[in-house]
């Protein structure tokens, strides 16, 4: 398939692959990434160190990254922070997704500035502890920096995708030299595309049941760099980090990791985490949305042992929280998550027991103005000079807005995307040319495409405002968490020094003390009482201290009974009653036992 000349080229071109992701973090902060304005490492430490500044937060490294960076945690409370409920707040999974990063970095930022100015704030902060990881895979992530731009997820781990025996020696190539890593079509027999009616720039797949014939083949842009027939097969790294986790792990699949829980990054989450029993709840910036796009559930004794969905018990009340999200954020038509497998919104309910909401916090939106002249006459122009087989029929070359005039869904989410790019100003696509390939010679080769991470990262400007709108939401979410009380305690004498002491224990939060996930898994520490007696008393049932049953939310209630003997010389004293449980906070009750007042 190779030409001779190019075959002797695969040598230095593999040792230059090589020594470019040696040194390429090395210069990543000095370059500009794909998107404007956000941040790097370099720059993420220096607003971290800046919000480190403020009495209400600590930031702390959890672990280092293989390249050697920090993973940092953002604590924002006040006092003893690790003795109340704690929300786990985690942006930055990889670089598709960056924009998570930047927005945990401004609700911080919002967070500990309302504290300062706001009581009400500053008094949720001796309640409530927040934990915000803003980076939680800094590796993957600085690949928004490094030219050329490549469109990945993953880390540095070497990494041998084609099972040859060698590690990251077929990456793709900026065969054009214009920084952007973008799409290959290659026409020849046996293609499965074909352009789209309503825009040639847009590829679909071919519909033989239409008539249709497929002209094109789909590549990364790139060579076979080690010869052995395909192209960019084995592209350096790595494993990706939402990946990476325990449940529904995708073994021995691309950006998996050769284990679970195998790499730095999640191995510091997943310690900090099970270290942490106060965490109540998780939040991650993700595209694993279950605000927008609520999981199917089913009852527990439906699933057997082992659960995989939702369960309906704890159903109603992640519907509860997404509507509050959907309300505060204001967004419609959000896009379907993908089917997650090995994330961490996942494990961070199966298998960690806790409340764990997925936010897609930006995505494009589906109603785009109409485009201008300028969008319609470029794309006719990329037609005609790429004189491109189209789907029938053919309609005018233009980029579609939603309800385009094709019927057809194919390539839908593309052409939105194109007509949102136009209607910013937004130079997002690489218009197809055409190359000399040296693995296909003879044949037609175009380049072109989509700039990597523009689809998914926007400008920052349209992250103005979210950060207020999530600040808001985690306010209003620190309200529905479970809080005990104990508003009633009764003592009965029952004659010859025995007393009768019922204690009764309400959640008057919104949310049950734990999600029943959260019982079946067994990693949450349950509520539990205990009775302090004075001098001259003694408990003659049961325990002093004993475990509650989950309280379900909004005046869920439970009473405990004690039976205790007073010494025939006790006068008076004080009984001392608490209820707690890390991830639900704790209260006391002191109540006086006088037998002469009885």
């Amino acid at each position: 398939m190779m030409n001779s000349h190019f075959g002797r080229c695969i040598s230095a071109l593999v040792v230059f692959s090589c020594l470019s992701v040696a040194t390429m973090f090395a210069t990543a902060s000095q370059r500009d990434g794909a998107v404007e304005g956000y941040a790097d490492f370099d720059t993420l430490r220096i607003q971290l160190e800046e919000l480190n500044r403020s009495p209400f937060a600590n930031l702390s490294v959890l672990g280092r990254t293989r390249e050697g960076r920090e993973i940092f945690l953002v604590t924002i409370g006040k006092g003893r922070v690790d003795d109340r409920p704690g929300i786990l707040v985690i942006g930055g999974l990889d670089a598709t997704q960056l924009y998570g990063s930047e927005l945990a970095v401004r609700v911080a930022r919002r967070l500990v500035q309302q504290a300062a100015d706001d009581s009400e704030v500053a008094g949720l902060l001796d309640r409530i502890t927040f934990y915000i990881i803003p980076r939680a895979s800094p590796d993957a992530c600085e690949f928004f920096f490094i030219r050329p731009f490549e469109q990945r997820t993953t880390n540095t781990r070497p990494t041998d995708d084609d099972h040859d025996g060698r590690v990251d020696e077929d990456p793709p190539n900026d065969l054009d030299g214009d920084g952007w890593i973008t799409a290959m079509r290659v026409e020849q027999p046996g293609g499965r595309y074909i352009a789209h009616p309503d825009d040639p720039r847009v590829m679909i797949l071919a519909d033989p049941a239409k008539g249709e014939r497929g002209r094109w083949t789909l590549h990364e842009e790139g060579s076979d760099l080690d010869g052995d027939g395909r192209i960019n097969e084995d592209p350096v790294g790595g494993v990706a980090f939402d990946r990476n986790w325990t449940f529904n792990y995708p073994y021995f699949e691309k950006g998996a990791g050769p284990f679970q829980i195998s790499e730095p990054e999640t191995q510091a989450v997943a310690d900090f985490a099970f270290g942490r029993r106060n965490i109540a709840l998780m939040f991650t910036f993700t595209t694993q949305d279950n605000l927008f796009h609520l999981p199917k559930s089913e009852p527990s004794a439906r699933q057997g042992r082992i659960k995989t969905k939702l369960l309906e018990a704890d159903s109603g009340h992640l519907e509860r929280i997404g509507k509050l999200y959907r309300e505060l954020h204001g967004g419609s038509d959000s896009p379907s998550p993908p089917a997650g497998q090995g994330s961490i919104s996942d494990w961070a309910y199966f298998h960690y027991g806790r409340w764990s909401l997925a936010g897609r916090a930006w995505w494009i939106p589906k109603s785009i103005p109409t485009t201008s002249e300028d969008q319609d006459q470029e794309a006719s122009a990329e037609s005609s000079e790429a004189d491109e087989p189209v789907a029938k029929p053919v309609k005018p070359a233009k980029p579609a807005a939603a309800g385009a005039s094709s019927n057809d869904s194919r390539g839908r989410d593309d052409l939105q995307a194109l007509a949102w790019f136009a209607s910013q100003g937004i130079d997002g696509f690489v218009p197809w040319r055409a190359i000399e390939h040296p693995d296909f010679p003879g044949r037609r080769v175009q380049i072109g495409g989509f700039q990597p991470y523009r689809r998914s990262n926007p400008p920052l400007a349209e992250l103005d405002g979210l950060d207020g709108k999530h600040v808001d939401f985690f306010r209003q979410l620190a309200g529905m968490l479970p809080r005990l009380r104990i508003p009633d305690v009764r003592t009965e004498s029952l004659g010859g020094g025995v007393w009768r002491i019922k204690a009764t224990v309400v959640n008057e939060g919104t949310l049950p003390t734990f999600p029943q996930m959260g019982e079946i898994s067994r990693q949450t520490q349950p509520v539990q009482i205990a009775i302090e007696l004075p001098d001259g008393a003694a408990l003659i049932t049961s325990h002093a201290r004993r475990q509650l049953p989950t309280l379900a939310g909004s005046g869920g209630h439970v009473t405990e009974t004690f039976l205790i003997r007073l010494e025939p010389d006790f006068v008076e004293g004080r009984l001392r009653l608490r209820a707690w449980a890390p991830s639900v906070g704790s209260t006391r009750r002191v109540v006086s036992l006088s037998p002469s007042s009885r």
